[in-house]
């Protein structure tokens, strides 16, 4: 089986030690940081489209449809900064090996800084994630 990899901006991920729990919930994770500062621009959805392809979703129709469902997974937990605290935490949860920590909390990094704006939640939400993954 041939090694997934994907791009975030310009870094480099590789999801092969990725089991497919994992791989939703960094999916979920991604939505999450990039709906913290209240958008999502279609700029900000490319990377995540390059993840769904990753994941085996090859058709344009079924990563439309893993986004979707990404999206309404953590849309509840939009509504209230504690709601998607605790959902950012409880999917961090499913990365106990020290390399893929880092490489999810580098990602969601990578992600909030793509519009070069970082807000006060998204700082507030990377601090929580450096605490959690002890970075």
């Amino acid at each position: 089986m041939a090694a997934k990899i994907w791009y975030v901006v310009c870094m480099h991920f590789d999801l092969t030690g990725f089991s497919a729990d994992q791989n939703f919930a960094f999916l979920d994770l991604l939505i999450l940081a990039m709906r913290a500062d209240g958008h999502l621009s279609s700029a900000e959805a490319e990377p995540l489209q390059k993840l769904l392809a990753a994941m085996g979703f090859a058709q344009e129709q079924a990563r439309r449809r893993e986004f979707d469902q990404a999206v309404a997974r953590i849309s509840p937990s939009l509504q209230s900064i504690p709601k998607a605290r605790n959902l950012a935490l409880a999917l961090a949860d499913a990365f106990t090996v020290r390399p893929q920590q880092k490489q999810v909390y580098a990602a969601v990094e990578e992600i909030m800084m793509f519009d070069n704006n970082i807000s006060t939640w998204e700082n507030t939400l990377l601090m929580e994630l450096r605490m959690k993954f002890r970075l």
